[in-house]
């Protein structure tokens, strides 16, 4: 039974970092991401980076490094994914010379202005604006980028009728998975979130924002937008279950503690089969991102494979903060891929939000990389939690 707890990323100075997403290469290198948010925990923080951390086949944790980052620029995280066909590791990301709230009350003058603005800023330092793809194929060793350009999903907005497309934003959602079953063994998805108009209020919030998801077929040369979710998604999970189907997990503003589920048989492309489950529970008010992974049974090392009950042919975990607030990290778990919930394993009582879960064949752990503090849930940073089968399902 092993299990060990690491302040990875720790806030201080003039860092506050927030946004874990995680993943495990081929050669066993565990690479966590996050932004790096200057003077600033929130949102709209005028200089944010992109920075990762590296757990090297050994036992060894890399210091943090950025990735991107431009001194008063906003370089804000999407969902980092590995390609194990190509032994490619990729992280979505965004630039912006200029913050914007997301529940800025702007006039039609100020974006204008704020756009000019923003041209005129990249122009200067000839640096593009807008989505990038950070690329390594040394498992993290070295970094090149390029443009994340996702072709939009024709989309009838049920409020007035009008078709517009959807696009995919990665940021806040979890890290993306390589399927390997059926016909769609190889794409790469990534949970995403978009919105079919304007808001700057919640209630606004709730008839525009809509999960959905971005994958590729060409191990990430380029990208195509989904169907979306339910309404009023934001920030979701998904896991590929062992008969190819997707399940799609996602916070709602709905302000009613539920989780909202949905499906895909056709690797991603369209949802359906709408419903909450009714045991995972997460904050009332405005809900939090939660982190979900499938490992099937032959990829666990024999003595956790001996843990799994007769017939599973997985283990499914899903962790968030469990209770009505940002707090109590708990990780629930399935030997169904998530259709039922038999246990519950505290991860960390106190003040806690956002969360990152990833595997290694190569050691038979499991990697949590969350948000955690005491009175708030980012005072601390962010932490990895490391540990085996036998830790989770010990009473």
């Amino acid at each position: 039974m092993y299990e060990n707890d690491k302040l990875l990323f720790a806030s201080g100075g003039r860092s506050n970092y927030r946004i874990p997403s995680i993943v495990v290469t081929n050669d066993g290198t565990v690479a966590a991401f996050c932004n790096d948010r200057k003077d600033s925990v929130i949102d709209h923080a005028e200089e944010v980076a992109v920075v990762c951390a590296r757990k090297l086949p050994g036992g060894t944790w890399t210091e943090v490094e950025t990735l991107a980052g431009v001194p008063g620029w906003s370089c804000m995280i999407g969902s980092a994914v590995y390609d194990a066909e190509t032994d490619t590791l990729m992280c979505t990301s965004g630039r912006n010379p200029v913050a914007r709230n997301e529940f800025g009350k702007y006039t039609a003058e100020e974006l204008a202005a704020m756009e000019k603005e923003a041209d005129e800023r990249a122009a200067a330092l000839g640096i593009c604006r807008g989505p990038f793809l950070l690329e390594s194929t040394d498992s993290g060793k070295t970094w090149t980028e390029r443009p994340f350009i996702v072709e939009g999903c024709p989309f009838i907005r049920p409020t007035d009728g009008a078709e517009v497309l959807l696009g995919g934003s990665c940021h806040g959602s979890a890290h993306g998975i390589q399927l390997r079953h059926g016909e769609h063994a190889g794409r790469l998805l990534c949970p995403s979130r978009t919105a079919v108009g304007h808001y700057d209020t919640w209630d606004g919030l709730r008839v525009c924002s809509y999960n959905n998801s971005v994958y590729s077929d060409d191990h990430g040369k380029t990208w195509k937008a989904s169907a979306p979710v339910q309404v009023a998604t934001g920030e979701g999970t998904l896991i590929e279950r062992g008969d190819g189907t997707i399940l799609y997990n996602s916070r709602a503003y709905h302000a009613d503690q539920k989780r909202y589920l949905a499906t895909s048989t056709d690797g991603g492309e369209t949802y359906g089969d709408f419903r909450t489950d009714d045991f995972l529970i997460e904050e009332k008010a405005i809900g939090c991102n939660a982190s979900f992974l499938r490992v099937e049974r032959e990829e666990l090392p024999d003595d956790a494979q001996a843990l799994l009950p007769d017939g599973a042919d997985s283990v499914t975990i899903f962790v968030n903060p469990r209770s009505v607030k940002r707090d109590t990290m708990t990780a629930c778990v399935s030997f169904d891929s998530g259709e039922t919930w038999v246990k519950t394993k505290l991860i960390w009582e106190a003040a806690c939000a956002y969360s990152s879960l990833a595997y290694s064949p190569a050691d038979g752990h499991f990697y949590l990389l969350y948000e955690r503090g005491e009175a708030n849930p980012y005072e601390h940073g962010i932490a990895v939690r490391e540990f085996d089968l036998a830790w989770l399902l010990n009473e």
